[in-house]
């Protein structure tokens, strides 16, 4: 087990030291790195998200700056990472590179592989800055198709906020659909993450029939969406596989499993979950790694008592 007691200070010199003695360290961790054969091996994920910081957003549960301490962000992830059933992580960039380095300094330290066949999604478009005049005009400042490519990832997450009053919406509607052109061209899953203003069911069965038809085509596409009311609605829109998102606000652990497991009803082709601050910062100050086996437990149970009910079908 990963040990979240380690110093910041170590780990920081540590993982400086690496970025300015070996700066090409983490391209070479990453294309070497042994990877899963397939991106679900039971039609369900469990993915940790830790790109909020690239949007100007560090607060988690009653603290305003969790998320900027990038130490303790890291230690959590590692932590939740080794759970079986949390299937990878999303990231920006930087993140991805540092927890390759955190990675390769503990596996010196014969710890664990908490990274070996897990998921890294690359985070694309982080440009729409969260508080600014701009935040709803959302290009591509991180990952590119390309990138990802190159960097031997499993996919990449564009974010799409729409609201029908901002011209910028329809700016990043454009902005989405060439990104997904350019990941299709790659043959990369992508995932997309749809969030309308105001976040009502009406909205966001509305705009699920927009997403599903931006790019060339919808054949590795998620959808990631918000949890709503009547989200039976929501699964019903579109046949792609759906993940729920926390937001901003998840409730405590209690409440975020039973408002997970109750959306895993709504729909067969609800699949999963990506969640960030609800699980690497519980509100309740549960503790991150059991609460992502508990979620992976829930997500990846479901599988089975799906295959179950429809051999009985059969």
């Amino acid at each position: 087990m990963i040990n979240r007691e380690v110093d910041h200070e170590k780990l920081i010199t540590a993982l400086a030291d690496l970025r300015i003695k070996e700066p090409d360290l983490p391209a070479l961790l990453a294309r070497t790195r042994k990877r899963r054969s397939r991106l679900t091996t039971d039609g369900h994920l469990v993915i940790i998200a830790a790109d909020h910081p690239a949007r100007r957003v560090v607060a988690a549960g009653q603290n305003p700056w969790a998320m900027a301490d990038r130490a303790e962000l890291l230690k959590r992830l590692a932590a939740v990472l080794q759970q079986p059933g949390v299937d990878g992580v999303l990231a920006t960039p930087d993140l991805l590179e540092e927890l390759l380095l955190y990675n390769y300094w503990l596996l010196k330290q014969g710890e664990k592989d908490f990274l070996e066949e897990k998921l890294l999604i690359g985070s694309m478009n982080r440009g729409g800055l969260a508080g600014t005049v701009f935040e709803l005009y959302d290009p591509v400042t991180a990952y590119t198709a390309r990138d990802l490519l190159e960097m031997n990832l499993d996919g990449g997450k564009l974010l799409f906020q729409f609201d029908p009053q901002a011209r910028e919406s329809g700016q990043t509607l454009y902005l989405c659909a060439a990104a997904l052109r350019e990941l299709a061209d790659q043959r990369l899953p992508a995932f997309l993450e749809v969030v309308p203003r105001p976040p009502t069911t009406d909205e966001l069965v509305l705009l699920v029939g927009v997403a599903t038809a931006l790019g060339p085509t919808s054949s590795h596409l998620w959808l990631k969406l918000p949890m709503v009311e009547g989200f039976e609605r929501v699964a019903r829109a579109t046949t792609c596989p759906i993940l729920v998102l926390g937001g901003s606000e998840p409730g405590n652990s209690s409440q975020l499993l039973s408002r997970i497991e109750s959306c895993l009803k709504a729909g067969p082709n609800i699949r999963g979950a990506i969640i960030g601050r609800g699980i690497l910062y519980p509100s309740d100050d549960s503790d991150p790694a059991q609460l992502a086996a508990q979620l992976a437990q829930l997500i990846h149970q479901s599988t089975s008592q799906r295959s179950s009910s429809d051999q009985q079908e059969i």
